[in-house]
């Protein structure tokens, strides 16, 4: 049972074939980290949750198919679609002092070196290379390279992400 908060770590896409696999979106890395009768909680768009009862998870294209022993058919399947796949945050594998997972960055003030106010992170985009930080604010949006170069210190405590951005801004 889980008893921490959980924590999304990926999102259904979509059913995948007839038996009621699930396309999932991850974020991060730890989906790959989930093995056969691991516990996953997939939470609803309208706020319900459901447990599901890993039986496999596999990369699939840019995303993975996850099988669960609760769902078997494809109707079942896109009930969930939508829904965020979360697990408590005591199961995350634990990081370097430098790095963090999405759900902490999500959300944090971002400012420059000099102070100014850029927005919010909202969203992450995985790249080849480096994860791209959506920062937005009013109708503004601003792509930040997640780099050493650029990305000077984020700060969990204060909610604050400071930012050296390339000469194109």
């Amino acid at each position: 049972m889980i008893i921490d908060p959980p924590l999304p770590i990926g999102k259904v896409l979509k059913a995948h074939g007839l038996k009621g696999h699930l396309k999932v979106l991850p974020y991060g890395e730890t989906l790959s980290t989930l093995v056969a009768e691991e516990e996953v909680i997939a939470c609803l768009p309208d706020g319900s949750e459901i447990s599901l009862t890993i039986t496999e998870v596999r990369p699939h294209q840019e995303s993975f198919l996850l099988f669960s022993r609760e769902i078997s058919r494809v109707e079942d399947a896109h009930r969930l679609v939508g829904a965020k796949l979360c697990v408590p945050e005591s199961r995350l594998p634990s990081l370097d002092a430098d790095e963090f997972y999405w759900y902490q960055l999500i959300g944090l003030e971002v400012v420059s070196t000099d102070g100014a106010k850029l927005g919010i992170l909202e969203e992450i985009i995985e790249t080849g290379s480096n994860d791209v930080y959506v920062v937005r604010r009013g109708g503004e949006e601003i792509l930040v390279p997640a780099t050493q170069e650029v990305v000077h210190e984020v700060d969990l405590q204060r909610r604050l992400m400071t930012v050296d951005l390339p000469e194109i801004y």
